[in-house]
């Protein structure tokens, strides 16, 4: 299941076409490089998505509301978009046939067979794909949600309701939607299975470092997620594949000039740069994974990407910003480099100390990733997709958290992560899939 051939990782197998894609990357990037043109699409253009949006958004209303760390809610994303994009996958088969209420684990789930009367059905052998679709990547969404928020059943089952309604509203054929109902929930399923045993929980048993500019922890409590590193990735071979060299060395030149700059931020933080520290922190509502989500949804809608579309972008975005995130926290975890307040308390840092190591920086390889991915996708808008991931990287200097290095090597991971994820999608010919 994790791997292809041994050789390419867990995201898998073939195709659903994509446009030709070009990846380039801000300054001291790699050279440009073009993705061969895609064969034309399979399906016929449809309207632009609404069903992977408003799930998305349900998504981020769960993360509100159940209070995940920022690890958990992009864990959580990116599972839901890789159900979804499968889903939607699946429901492009003519031959999608299965009995209302089948597959998946959550047997409460609520049944459309009483909705069926409701809708004149079409005359035998007629296929409803919008039906099939909606049911797809409904059932698909219901039980990743299901899974990652736990405590969130009775909204999950009353959103997959409300999505019933809305199919027969919409005249669409009960059966059919019952039919990718099932399937969705099939592929939700299996993703379910995988995310259980891909070691996003796995207990450390390691001993925090001593000694000068080793990082511990300002509130007494353990590290958070030091094992994350360990995770399963979905396009690294391991969390270590990106790993950067080591910080400057305590005492050394390099160091004492990164830490200056920080204090000088402390002692001079102007109002426009306390501002961005203060808009970056995103340590409440849909937190920084479900920022990026909404930035992705809203050039959907832009550019009026269908949900087959929809489901591909967010799922290689969503999935290589987990990937990011993971090859922080692996180096994290190796070099257990002392937060810049910690090393000089004159330092007030102007929102609260995340509670694990400073190098390299996790907005950095979270929004860097997410930034150079959306930006493959929506060409039109890499300006401005590269200055909000350097925004959020710069937020953290004048917030007192982290080094300019820690900056620069979030920003190098995320690079790598992106031309892998972004290369694998290219062989794969955009068919994101967990079999």
């Amino acid at each position: 299941m994790r791997t292809l051939a041994k050789q390419l990782p867990l995201l898998a197998r073939t195709l659903i076409a994509v446009t030709g894609v070009t990846f380039a990357t801000w300054a001291c990037a790699a050279p440009q490089t073009t993705a061969p043109a895609a064969p034309a699409l399979n399906y016929s253009p449809s309207p632009g998505a609404e069903i992977i949006p408003r799930w998305n958004a349900f998504a981020r209303s769960l993360i509100v509301s159940a209070k995940p760390n920022q690890q958990e809610a992009l864990r959580a994303l990116a599972y839901l978009s890789l159900a979804q994009h499968e889903a939607s996958i699946e429901a492009s088969r003519p031959d999608l046939s299965a009995p209302a209420g089948t597959g998946g684990s959550h047997s409460s789930a609520p049944s459309t067979e009483i909705l069926q009367t409701e809708v004149e059905v079409s005359a035998p052998g007629h296929l409803d794909r919008a039906a099939q679709l909606r049911g797809a990547i409904a059932g698909a969404s219901a039980e990743i949600l299901a899974e990652m928020f736990k405590t969130s059943g009775q909204a999950v089952a009353a959103a997959l309701q409300a999505e019933a309604l809305a199919s027969a509203a919409a005249g669409e054929v009960m059966a059919q939607y019952e039919a990718g109902l099932a399937e969705g929930r099939r592929v939700g399923a299996r993703i379910v299975a995988a995310a259980r045993t891909d070691n996003f929980d796995a207990v450390w048993d390691g001993v925090i470092p001593s000694g000068q500019g080793a990082w511990f922890s300002s509130i007494g409590r353990p590290p958070l997620l030091p094992a994350l590193g360990k995770m399963q990735p979905f396009f690294m071979r391991t969390g270590a594949d990106f790993r950067p060299g080591p910080p400057p060395a305590i005492g050394s030149n390099a160091y004492n000039a990164a830490l200056a700059e920080i204090v000088a931020f402390s002692d001079h933080r102007t109002a426009a740069q306390d501002s961005s520290a203060k808009f970056w922190a995103m340590a409440t509502g849909p937190l920084v994974a479900g920022y990026w989500n909404e930035v992705a949804t809203a050039l959907i809608a832009k550019y009026n990407l269908n949900e087959m579309r929809a489901a591909h972008v967010l799922a290689l975005m969503n999935t290589a910003a987990m990937d990011g995130n993971i090859a922080c926290h692996d180096a994290k975890y190796v070099y257990w480099l002392i937060r810049p307040s910690q090393a000089d308390p004159n330092i007030k840092p102007a929102i609260g100390l995340p509670n694990h190591p400073s190098y390299p920086s996790n907005h950095a390889c979270l929004s860097g990733t997410a930034a150079l991915i959306l930006a493959n996708e929506f060409p039109a808008e890499r300006a401005q997709l590269e200055r909000q991931a350097n925004d959020a990287t710069e937020s953290r200097y004048y917030a007192g958290l982290h080094y300019r290095f820690d900056g620069d090597a979030g920003l190098g991971i995320a690079r790598n992560v992106a031309a892998l994820a972004l290369r694998v999608d290219r062989d794969l010919e955009g068919r994101l899939t967990l079999r």
